[in-house]
């Protein structure tokens, strides 16, 4: 029953600090340049669903990949 209790908290403890809002920055960089977007008071789903890597395509063969990352 004790192990119980202690399993109980510790879960609870996790969701609760997995799904907290707080400030979170997406870097993007483009080949030597970094930019950071601050999605704030968010949960780290939704920021990470925003912090997307692409590929731009300008035709005619030029394209420039995009890479992001939540940190």
């Amino acid at each position: 029953m004790k192990k119980l209790n202690i399993l109980s908290i510790i879960a609870i403890t996790a969701i609760t600090l997995v799904s907290c809002k707080k400030d979170r920055v997406c870097e993007c960089s483009v080949g030597s340049q970094v930019y950071k977007t601050t999605y704030n008071e968010t949960t780290k789903r939704t920021a990470k669903d925003a912090c997307v890597s692409s590929t731009v395509d300008f035709g005619q063969g030029s394209a420039v990949k995009i890479e992001c990352k939540l940190k």
